[in-house]
């Protein structure tokens, strides 16, 4: 049994390894990206792209209508019956679906240009700017449903090739974009990125396809008649991402509004720093947990309720010394990675850190509903009171308490949405978290919350000296409670014994 849970572990661990170190890779292109974009452009500058990329973030998941996660168990269930044909025809009237779908936003986007450039500037001035950006949402929506395709079939190698090839080359193009045209690069760079995100996806996808493969003709009533489950399927799980999207581009509206387009900015600088490698852990962990749990939540719902303990455990365990080196570093990280122009976010990137613990116990926990295809969960609580509460507690705190308001209002927001989640899942469906997995939690947690205290001393030596001390506590003992589990030195001998060196 014990071998069984090591294994259980080590899963855990290896889909995120595979996952977590191209978007690892991906992440930190983007940061230096970021670093890049914010010497070029300054605070404005990146104020009008955050405010400019929510809104195309809004309008490709509105045409997407959620394609890209209601086709994935379609696609999935014709890869397992190992029928060509099935899966042939499968994945053109995904394909077909998608292509609908781009050209429907390409459409949408450039009809509602004057709307959006009068919600996002006060002004029809920008109108020209949200007519370009139709083509990088068209692109964008063609690559992401490619990506359900492979998915689907699972290619992780060639996910994980696809989460870092196009950032890096948006990167390289990008840049001398901005440098030569300035704001005015802002939207002809997301174009270049998007066109090389479909260009290498669809690559991808196509890498394994058959040259002699046996195509009938799909008529577009056929196309409706076999995809009509997945969009109504795909409608609900969107409106998720899709209000979350609103509620981001509404928040930067009214920052904008009743601040500055430069505190945008700022917020998006931390952003950078601090959500987007949460955001990678919490995406690599669920390319392998979610159809693993969904498909032991109808054959072993105990089992399942393990699975989101252990996956509960090895989420702090990782995720919480980083937030404690990141709050001991922040001064650091964000010269590194941005420019002194940012260190008014210091402070905000040590609560919007702090805020990823508490968003860590929810994530696992959050999975349920989705495994077990409750959408009555998922669009009351998740979406409507979700982002009802989160754009609330944001712009309030932002409206009394200025930028650093925004790291509060962050960590007050997860701290709600642990509070729910531990109210409703157990009660809504039985879960219950292990006593394991409530003292290491709760240990990771104090620790954070004490480095984070710390950080409020007005002795420099005194702040630092205590901080770091912390930080090696909770980086020691996370080492150890994973070892514990994983058997590290087992992995290592493992590894040295596949490449022929076995260690003496």
């Amino acid at each position: 049994m014990e071998n069984n849970y090591a294994s259980t572990y080590r899963r855990i661990m290896s889909s995120t390894a595979i996952f977590g170190g191209a978007q690892a890779l991906s992440v930190f292109v983007n940061i230096i990206r970021a670093k890049l974009v914010a010497s070029i452009l300054h605070s404005r500058g990146m104020g009008m792209s955050s405010v400019i990329t929510n809104a195309a973030n809004g309008l490709q998941q509105l045409s997407l209508l959620g394609l890209n996660v209601a086709a994935v168990p379609d696609i999935s269930k014709a890869h397992a019956e190992d029928d060509e044909r099935v899966l042939s025809f499968t994945v053109r009237i995904v394909r077909r679906l998608v292509l609908t779908a781009s050209i429907i936003g390409l459409i949408a986007t450039m009809a509602l240009s004057p709307l959006l450039s009068q919600l996002s500037f006060e002004t029809h001035g920008y109108t020209r700017y949200f007519m370009l950006l139709s083509v990088a949402v068209f692109f964008n929506v063609l690559g992401t449903g490619e990506l359900a395709v492979m998915q689907g079939m699972r290619r992780y190698k060639q996910l994980a090739f696809c989460s870092l090839v196009p950032p890096l080359c948006g990167l390289l193009l990008s840049i001398p974009i901005y440098y030569i045209w300035g704001i005015d690069g802002i939207v002809p760079a997301m174009i270049v990125v998007n066109a090389i995100y479909f260009a290498v996806v669809r690559i991808m996808s196509y890498r394994d396809k058959r040259r002699k493969e046996q195509r009938e003709h799909i008529s577009m009533r056929t196309v409706w008649q076999r995809g009509r489950g997945i969009i109504k399927f795909g409608f609900v799980m969107t409106m998720g991402s899709l209000l979350g999207t609103l509620t981001t581009y509404a928040l930067t509206v009214f920052i904008t509004n009743h601040g500055c387009v430069e505190d945008v900015g700022f917020y998006q600088a931390a952003g950078v720093i601090t959500t987007q490698y949460i955001g990678l852990l919490f995406t690599a962990m669920a390319a392998d947990f979610f159809p693993h749990l969904s498909e032991l939540m109808k054959t072993d719902q105990e089992e399942a309720f393990r699975l989101v303990n252990q996956q509960t455990e090895i989420l702090v365990l990782i995720l919480s010394p980083l937030i404690m080196l990141l709050i001991l570093s922040a001064p650091l990280a964000i010269r590194a990675l941005l420019t002194s122009e940012f260190l008014a976010t210091e402070r905000m990137v040590r609560f919007l850190g702090m805020a990823g613990i508490f968003k860590a116990l929810c994530f696992p926990m959050d999975y349920i509903a989705y495994a077990k295809g409750d959408t009555n969960y998922i669009f009351w609580v998740e979406s409507v009171w979700g982002c009802a509460k989160t754009f609330t507690i944001m712009a309030l705190f932002y409206y009394f308490l200025g930028l650093n308001g925004l790291g509060y209002g962050a960590l007050v927001t997860s701290i709600v949405d642990v509070i729910v989640c531990l109210i409703l899942i157990p009660w809504r469906y039985g879960f219950r978290h292990s006593m394991e997995a409530i003292r290491l939690t709760l240990l990771m947690v104090l620790l954070a919350g004490a480095c984070l205290a710390c950080s409020f001393l007005d002795n420099l030596f005194l702040r630092y000296g205590l901080m770091t001390v912390i930080s090696i506590v909770g980086v020691t003992i996370s080492i150890r409670q994973l070892d514990r589990r994983l058997n590290l030195k087992a992995v290592v001998n493992r590894f040295y014994m596949k490449w022929g060196r076995r260690p003496s």
